[in-house]
């Protein structure tokens, strides 16, 4: 017998869902892997990193000129930065055999080439440093739009954000994502790239004292990001008790540039040590929060768990799964299923074809020990936006700790 019923409470207010439907719409219309130009063709990822390049070195240029420097130094600075890039990208495919692209690897290669060749050429370093990765700033956050155009570094499963389609995933977008709205991190990240660009140039063309800009946007781009990484949800990455390696790299930049400060490298700034303090005092709660908490919602939540309950779901209701006929008020008993994911929980699913269209039904429980309605409740929520979203739900729960996930045809707008 089934016993208590617990809603799974998805219905945000009707203005709110409103808003929602309208910001989804926009981003829907926006994101595209291929963006037609002059009769042809281009990927919108290069095409945004080829207006972020122009832009880029627009900048630093100005920047440059204003402080009285040598544009033809700033140049040989640029060509040096993009042949780094470049040999990195290249290096990374012969090293693992993918293109893939690191903007922290990046950008802490470009800093150290661009100081060695700017002390080769016995030239002040900090200055040109400043406009360098100022443009190196507005470059990322250019291409921030291309990923999220095309679909990579991606957020995780959310109520509103963007969707991407079958074509996405043809181009390499995670197919067992296709179809699911997700957070727009690359949209938020490339926000705060631009707002700390802009501080930077400001604090430039105000004559702050050199390398305070450096400072700015080193402090700037690595807050963002060690926050930014709590919503990504691109599951190829690596991890370290619980933190991304972007997460790791953020704070010792942010201990680098500190340690610079008090050695003297770079202007001292007393915030920045507040600063950089807070940091590793919320990592370090974090962690203790998470290891102090009974449920293990980051775990359950972690990009790698995610694909794997997106990839069973996917494959327990793929065409040609048994399933349950409905017939008045009965239906045929049926054979599950059940598959196990590497934090033990165990799901299966079913359908049963209601009057109004089929009825999904999918069954939680844990391979060892009872699971609690939180859990529960988290993964109902996981599985309706991987799966299900938009659509009326309702948990149940059962008899030895199994939890009874039942979703209906019908939209929560019409749900009763």
């Amino acid at each position: 017998m089934l016993s208590e019923s617990l809603n799974v409470s998805l219905k945000p207010t009707v203005k709110w869902r409103s808003a929602q439907e309208w910001l989804n719409r926009q981003f829907d219309k926006v994101v595209r892997p291929e963006v037609h130009l002059f009769h042809l063709t281009r990927s919108a990822f290069l095409i945004f990193g080829y207006v972020g390049l122009a832009l880029a070195v627009l900048v630093s240029m100005l920047l440059v000129m204003f402080q009285g420097l040598s544009i033809w130094i700033m140049l040989a600075i640029v060509v040096t930065a993009v042949a780094t890039f470049l040999a990195l990208v290249m290096l990374t495919k012969i090293i693992t055999g993918e293109e893939y692209i690191v903007c922290y690897h990046q950008q802490i290669a470009v800093t150290l080439v661009t100081a060695g060749l700017l002390g080769l050429l016995h030239q002040p370093i900090l200055p040109y440093l400043d406009a360098t990765m100022l443009g190196v700033g507005l470059f990322i956050a250019c291409g921030r739009v291309g990923c999220l155009m095309v679909g990579c570094c991606h957020g995780r499963p959310h109520s509103w954000g963007v969707c991407y389609r079958q074509e996405h995933a043809d181009a390499g977008f995670p197919a067992y994502l296709a179809g699911v709205r997700l957070f727009p991190i690359q949209a938020v990240e490339s926000g705060w790239l631009f707002a700390s660009v802009v501080v930077g140039s400001f604090l430039v063309l105000a004559g702050r004292l050199p390398g305070e800009a450096l400072a700015w946007y080193a402090l700037a781009y690595s807050g963002g990001r060690f926050c930014v990484e709590f919503f990504r949800g691109d599951a190829v990455r690596l991890y370290l008790w619980g933190f991304s390696e972007a997460q790791w790299t953020s704070l010792l930049v942010m201990v680098a540039v500190l340690g610079a400060e008090a050695g003297g490298i770079l202007p001292f700034q007393p915030w920045h040590a507040a600063v950089v303090a807070g940091f590793v005092l919320v990592a370090t709660a974090v962690a203790l929060n998470r290891r102090l908490r009974k449920t293990a919602r980051h775990r359950l939540l972690h990009p790698h768990h995610v694909r794997e309950v997106a990839e069973i779901i996917g494959q327990a209701t793929a065409p040609g799964t048994r399933a349950g006929v409905a017939s008045g008020d009965r239906a045929t008993p049926i054979t599950l299923d059940i598959y196990s994911t590497s934090q033990g929980i165990r799901i299966s699913a079913s359908a049963i074809h209601g009057p109004a269209g089929p009825i999904s039904h999918y069954a939680l429980s844990l391979e060892s020990g009872t699971m609690s309605q939180e859990v529960a409740s988290l993964l109902a929520r996981l599985i309706i936006r991987l799966r299900h979203s938009g659509q009326a739900s309702e948990l149940i729960a059962g008899n030895q700790g199994v939890f009874h996930l039942v979703v209906h045809p019908a939209t929560v707008g019409n749900a009763a």
